[in-house]
This record gives structure tokens, sequence and C-alpha cells, in this order.
């Protein structure tokens, strides 16, 4: 029996987001957790708009819903007792839709209030360097300097080895078009690998391989970076397609506009 799984990822993540914005009314000890919720379910319902009615501006508006439900759960932090392992600094969902979606305002936002520190042992520290480069390359204020030893971190936490988010950061850095493409395009290769490993796996979830394994959001996120350092744009690439690329200037959601579906 065949399935079209976005239309399931649909259904299950529309069910998963009235339930969530529903008990975050509670203000229960659990709020964290139903706000986290909201920005996946957000993320994927904007996947899924794209890629079955190829609606940009319901799009956009999903995404930038993500940021603000992931910049309301770190204001959050200031008032509930989260433990900080809750918002790993590495933990992209939200910032990164902000950014695909063009709403620079909570991108930065969210950037000036996520954490500066690496949690060892629940993050990969090249995972958080990743995301703390951008929201410090975001600011503003812009440190260079302090940019610069991000990444030399960076190297020395990969001990030889290549990342090609890194490549690509270092590119950012330097307005370097070239190295920024050939980057870019290396991690789209990485992106392919990895998903490629995930399908062949006993607990491979058809639903992510149909929204989330189509469209990169942090990748959609790197481009936007990228425009804001004026550099090209890049041509129509698998994960990142041209239709995803969301024009800045486009309508989004007012603020709190996540508070409802």
């Amino acid at each position: 029996m065949s399935h079209d799984y976005v239309d399931v990822a649909r259904y299950n993540m529309s069910l998963t987001l009235r339930s969530s914005l529903e008990r975050r009314l509670r203000q229960d000890e659990d709020q964290a957790d139903h706000v986290s919720n909201v920005c996946v379910a957000y993320r994927v319902l904007g996947i899924c708009s794209l890629l079955q009615e190829a609606d940009v501006e319901a799009f956009a508006g999903l995404l930038c819903k993500a940021g603000q439900a992931r910049l309301h759960l770190l204001t959050l932090a200031g008032t509930l007792p989260l433990p900080p392992e809750r918002l790993p600094g590495s933990d992209n969902i939200g910032f990164s839709d902000a950014l695909a979606a063009g709403d620079l305002v909570t991108a930065r936002a969210i950037g000036h209030l996520s954490t500066r520190r690496y949690l060892e042992g629940v993050e990969y520290e090249e995972d958080f360097l990743f995301s703390h480069f951008l929201h410090q390359l975001l600011g503003p204020p812009r440190d260079p300097d302090a940019l610069r030893r991000v990444l030399a971190r960076w190297e020395e936490v990969l001990e030889g080895g290549a990342d090609p988010r890194r490549e690509a950061c270092q590119a950012l850095l330097d307005k370097d078009a070239d190295s920024f493409q050939a980057a870019f395009v290396a991690l789209l290769r990485e992106r392919k690998r990895e998903f490629g490993e995930y399908r062949r796996r006993l607990d491979f979830d058809a639903e992510v391989g149909a929204t989330t394994g189509k469209l990169y959001v942090d990748g959609l996120a790197l481009l936007r970076v990228a425009e804001l350092e004026a550099l090209p744009p890049l041509p129509a690439l698998e994960f990142v397609p041209l239709l995803a690329r969301v024009p800045l200037g486009t309508p989004l959601p007012a603020a709190d506009a996540w508070k409802a579906a």
C-alpha cells in the first residue's frame, strides 16, 4: 500500500500543533516542551505548504511562526527554571526558520538570547560553533576578532578533519563568493550522504524523509546570510530549490502570530 507521506506528515503535525498550543495555555511544568513541539510543527507544515502547493507566502509565514515560537521559548528561560540542556546553542529550529523566511528581527533576537556556552555531553561542539558563529555574525555589533576566534576553535575541534559548514562560514566572513559556493555544494553533498544512510536504518521515519529530508532549512538560512553579505545568489540546487528562497520583503505574520494555528 502506497502513502503520500507529505500528507501524513501534514495531518500529524496539524494535530501536534493544535494540541501543543492548547497545552501551552496551561502553563504547566511541560510548557517548554509544548512550545518546542510548536516550533517543529510550524517548520514541517511550512515545508508541506511549499512541496504540495508551491505556496511561498504560506511557507514563509509558517517558518516565521517557528521563529516566533523559538524566541518565546528563549524568553521563558528568564522566568522558568529551565536547565541549560533544554536550550542548547546548537538547536537551530526557529533561528534558521526565521532567517529562511526573511524575518531578520526575530533571527537576530534569537541569536542575542541564545547561549554562548557549549554544553559538553549534550551537543557536538562543531554543531554549537556553527550556530554560535551565525548568531555572532548577524549581530549587531559585529566583532570580526570574536568571529575569527570561533573559527579557530572550530578548526581545533576538527583535529585536521573537514566540515563544510566551517568552510562556508569562513567564506562568509571573508566575503569570498567562490569559496562559499564550493563549501555550500560540499555541505549539500554531505547532507545527501547522511540522509542516504538514514534511509537505510531500521528507525527511518518516512514522514521526516518526505519533508525535512527534501528541504534543508539550515541551508536556506546560510543562503540568506550570504545574501546579507552581498554574495551573488547560487543556482538551483538539491535541498534548496529556487522556490524555497523567500525574497526579502515577503509579507510575514504579525509578532505573536504563532500563538494561533
